[in-house]
């Protein structure tokens, strides 16, 4: 027998050695009252979302409507049409709905299995639920990677800003 701590094929067990068994996974009526309660503050928190991506689309547009009756000025502060703000609000609220579309899924999921006792609608529901945490992340991320690069050009454009002030232009 070999006595050093290397591996060995002697010290894995055998097919006789182990005895497998499906483990399954009880649900309470504990359990299956807080998921109905989940259910329920997840589908108010998701109409919440609902509304306020409903909001952010009202501001885009007014946003982009209102600018586009603003004359210019000279010199233009930006090198893009102020109506280019609507827009972005626009799209920003696109990106909110998906997440809150997963989780209003979730909310109508995780009731009807509960109160079917669906093993497949308690499979559906906790995907939706693993999707809406998983687009919030990528969004965060996102949005981490994207503070460095808006706070240099805020710095950035500061200092450009007070060059052309003084009189100084942009040095070359």
């Amino acid at each position: 027998m070999n006595t050093d701590n290397t591996f060995n094929e002697e010290t894995l067990p055998t097919e006789n050695q182990v005895e497998t068994k499906p483990e399954t996974l009880e649900l309470t009526e504990e359990i299956n009252h807080n998921l109905h309660s989940a259910g329920k503050w997840s589908q108010f928190l998701s109409i919440l979302g609902f509304i306020g991506t409903g909001f952010m689309v009202l501001g885009g547009i007014s946003v982009s409507i209102m600018t586009a009756f603003i004359p210019d000025t000279k010199p233009n502060i930006f090198p893009f049409p102020m109506a280019l703000f609507g827009v972005i609000y626009i799209v920003f609220a696109g990106v909110y709905l998906l997440p809150i579309l997963y989780l209003f899924r979730f909310s109508n999921s995780i009731k009807q299995a509960v109160a079917l006792k669906k093993q497949d609608q308690l499979s559906i529901a906790f995907n939706n639920l693993r999707a809406h945490y998983k687009t919030f992340g990528i969004i965060m991320i996102v949005i981490m990677c994207l503070y460095p690069i808006m706070i240099i050009g805020m710095v950035l454009f500061g200092i450009f800003s007070g060059l052309g002030a003084a009189g100084g232009g942009i040095p070359m």
